[in-house]
């Protein structure tokens, strides 16, 4: 389920998805290296327990790298 920047959502603490950078907080660092290897063409692995979040810091970084173009 894809929300459009403009809606609002009636609880700002998802747990399920990516929605936008609004609701995206605290990962800044992480989706810049991300960003950074991805545009120099190096490959990256992202490993960690589940639920914490790496499928929304993917959605994130490319969704940058987009606006950023």
């Amino acid at each position: 389920m894809k929300i459009k920047m403009s809606e609002k959502l009636n609880n700002p603490f998802l747990v399920n998805g990516y929605h936008s950078p609004v609701y995206f907080c605290d990962r800044k660092t992480e989706t810049e290296k991300i960003i950074s290897a991805l545009s120099n063409d190096r490959n990256i692995s992202l490993i960690s327990p589940r639920r914490l979040g790496k499928t929304g810091l993917i959605h994130n970084a490319f969704l940058s790298a987009e606006q950023a173009r």
